[in-house]
């Protein structure tokens, strides 16, 4: 049996979704509607806090912008107590006891990316100025660029490129047999702590290689060229909302 990439986009923080029709807003190709979320609408401390946490952005590249995606890949086995098998080793002295010999049976992995996509409270729309929301549906627009590399990224790019990672290649891929334990652990025990170890070895080589993609699409979109044509749009709306002649009252 050979390993099965599974991705799953999912939006804890984001349950509502957004007419995109409606506010005249570019839906970039590939994304589908139910990746276009309201967004939450935050102060800056949040803003900087989420950015902060979020665990792909390089520290030190933090720049203040009225929008962020965020975003977190979770790595989860099917069923890892199948699809694991633990064999005894032909030199133990005690068969139920460590150290044993486990080998991947093949079956689903999972890829559950976790998106949460957040606007400044100053860039709240008002429905009744026509102004204000075509400035919340550009800067929208370009935070749906991050969504739509980062489900890209997950749904389409990732598995393709994660033969090239060493871990995954070896335990997954080519199911290369792997002796974990101690003569003093039974076999519970020894499962219960080598799929711990399994888990957490085959999240943070996963987890890299989405990281490193996610980062590099990141760093175009926001591009100083290119975030630079978003800004002089938002610039010259909110140039005309200052502008804007006010209805005299008598």
């Amino acid at each position: 049996m050979s390993v099965t990439f599974r991705p799953n986009i999912n939006w804890p923080n984001n349950d509502l979704l957004l007419p995109a029709q409606l506010f005249n807003i570019k839906v970039p190709a590939g994304l589908s509607s139910f990746d276009v979320r309201n967004p939450n609408f935050v102060d800056v401390t949040k803003m900087m806090k989420l950015a902060k946490e979020d665990k792909t952005v390089p520290s030190g590249a933090l720049r203040m912008t009225d929008g962020l995606v965020t975003t977190d890949l979770k790595v989860r086995f099917d069923n890892p107590s199948t699809q694991w098998r633990r064999s005894s080793l032909s030199a133990a002295k005690d068969p139920s006891r460590g150290p044993f010999q486990y080998q991947f049976a093949g079956g689903d992995v999972f890829l559950d990316l976790l998106l949460g996509i957040y606007l400044l409270k100053s860039v709240e729309y008002d429905p009744d100025d026509d102004l204000s929301v075509q400035i919340f549906a550009r800067l929208y627009e370009h935070e749906l660029l991050h969504v739509v590399d980062d489900v890209d990224i997950v749904n389409n790019w990732l598995a393709p490129h994660l033969n090239s990672d060493p871990d995954v290649a070896r335990f997954l891929v080519r199911g290369e047999p792997y002796v974990y334990g101690t003569p003093s652990m039974v076999a519970s025990q020894v499962d219960r702590e080598f799929q711990t170890f399994i888990g957490n070895t085959i999240q943070v080589a996963i987890f890299n290689v989405w990281a490193r993609e996610s980062n590099r699409r990141e760093s175009l979109r926001d591009a100083p060229a290119q975030y630079k044509i978003v800004q002089d749009k938002v610039d010259d709306l909110r140039a005309r909302q200052i502008n804007r002649p006010h209805p005299v009252h008598h």
